[in-house]
């Protein structure tokens, strides 16, 4: 059977279809849950908006069955299902208003063009049964709201009418039933790969490539334009096209050495104010705001570790405990640690500058002190941007997970926790769950120690090489 899911990841890629169909997709990450849950939680906040039977309870044969019974009494339905022959769909919202409107519910604060063809596969299934869809619509989060108080749905959700978008999506189910039922298709490499979400085979399919291949350039047309050329390996890119960035790293991958323009590193240290204090923020966002002063998805900082290097190095962290927002007690700790005079060093400044622009905002009266912090920023991650500094085992990446092993040899790999995204999510399970709390909190305090103790350690060996 071709449902709604699977008609769209059929539109990404007919080997995650077909995987999907056998049930042989990897096990979904925390932070990929954590995504699915804001939605669902989204959902509920919508479902205030309309006068509605919901029907998500019911299994299969019995959901069906009840919605039929309902589109013939004219009701409105949330999660109503409808079969025809080997298609089914579950419709967010069937709303009667002189003919039926289609609503798609989407926890992302704008209409993506992806969600297009999902209202169009409904929509087709619908008229298949006779059920003609006279306007459909895509809701989904007012970025600009802000929580105060209880919160105000009417504000918190936005809408937009694609009916004409819609009709112009031309459905074909037989070809994606064809792969449900045939052999495992071919592997196929592409941009499809990374949209319009990051395919959960990706690291299975590009893990066949070459251990240096085109794909780690930087340049994205470039690349893409190589490998659908038949020029996959690193040592068969021509110099033609090639960006200075990425023709660093592909000198580097052939000759299997570093390299290294110390005049620009030596540019770059000269900058450093003593003491250095290098920091680095750990934060959750949520579809539905959960503080006050807060929006959709806004990153709210619940967690920093903060080593200080002068004489000595001194190290100091932060981690929010208990339900409150943990914002003020951080704030509080914070501005009690960055003082005086020095150099606030970071790894990718564009997001603590958004962390700490969006505090000032948000607690205005702390805005004297977070501005002169901003003032102070240096962003580590400005020698490796433009690959002044390239170890061939960055594999093309300047991301601290793949700097800080190459240039120092210490990395991440022994830690439970691995990324931010992780980091964020299993703070997030803590909120849920407090029995998890103390494991969790250990871990949580590992990773980010190790985000700014790293940076002290790539500034050392930085000091080495100029």
């Amino acid at each position: 059977m071709l449902t709604k899911s699977k008609y769209l990841k059929g539109l990404q890629c007919s080997r995650l279809l077909w995987k999907a169909e056998k049930k042989e997709l990897p096990e979904i990450s925390l932070a990929d849950q954590h995504r699915f849950n804001q939605g669902a939680l989204f959902e509920k906040e919508v479902h205030k908006l309309f006068k509605g039977v919901n029907l998500s309870e019911l299994e299969f044969k019995e959901n069906i069955d009840k919605t039929k019974e309902l589109v013939d009494n004219k009701k409105t339905i949330f999660e109503a299902g409808f079969q025809y022959n080997d298609l089914y769909v579950r419709s967010d919202i069937l709303e009667y208003d002189d003919g039926w409107n289609l609503y798609e519910i989407k926890s992302t604060t704008s209409v993506k063009k992806h969600h297009i063809p999902d209202l169009a596969f409904q929509k087709y299934v619908l008229k298949k049964l006779g059920i003609e869809v006279k306007k459909c619509f895509v809701l989904f989060l007012n970025k600009e709201y802000v929580k105060k108080g209880k919160i105000d749905v009417k504000q918190l959700v936005s809408k937009e009418e694609v009916t004409e978008k819609v009709n112009e999506v031309e459905i074909e189910p037989d070809k994606y039933l064809e792969v449900l039922k045939g052999s495992l298709p071919d592997m196929i490499i592409s941009p499809n790969c990374n949209k319009p979400y990051p395919c959960p085979l990706k690291k299975e399919c590009w893990g066949t490539l070459p251990k240096d291949n085109v794909l780690q350039l930087r340049k994205w047309q470039v690349y893409w334009k190589l490998f659908n050329s038949g020029i996959i390996e690193m040592k068969d890119v021509p110099d033609e096209g090639l960006t200075r960035t990425d023709m660093r790293i592909r000198n580097a991958a052939i000759s299997g050495k570093v390299f290294v323009s110390k005049d620009k590193i030596k540019e770059f240290l000269d900058k450093l104010v003593f003491p250095l204090y290098h920091f680095d923020f750990e934060t959750f966002d949520t579809a539905v705001p959960i503080y006050d002063n807060s929006r959709p998805y806004q990153k709210i900082a619940f967690q920093y570790s903060l080593h200080i290097q002068s004489d000595k190095l001194e190290h100091f962290e932060y981690l929010a405990d208990g339900k409150k927002d943990p914002r003020i007690g951080l704030l509080k700790k914070l501005k009690n640690e960055i003082k005086g005079k020095g150099s606030v060093v970071v790894f990718n400044k564009s997001f603590e500058i958004s962390v700490f622009k969006k505090l000032a905002e948000d607690f205005p009266s702390e805005k004297p002190w977070i501005d002169d912090v901003i003032s102070r920023i240096i962003d580590l991650a400005d020698v490796f941007k433009v690959y002044d500094y390239y170890n061939p085992k960055q594999k093309g990446s300047y991301s601290i997970k793949k700097v800080l092993p190459a240039i120092t040899g210490k990395g991440y790999s022994e830690l439970e926790i691995g990324d931010g995204a992780e980091a964020s999510a299993r703070y997030f399970c803590t909120y849920i769950d407090k029995s998890l709390k103390k494991d969790i909190s250990k871990e949580l305090l590992e990773y980010c120690c190790l985000d700014t103790e790293g940076m002290v350690l790539v500034v050392d060996e930085l000091e080495k090489l100029k």
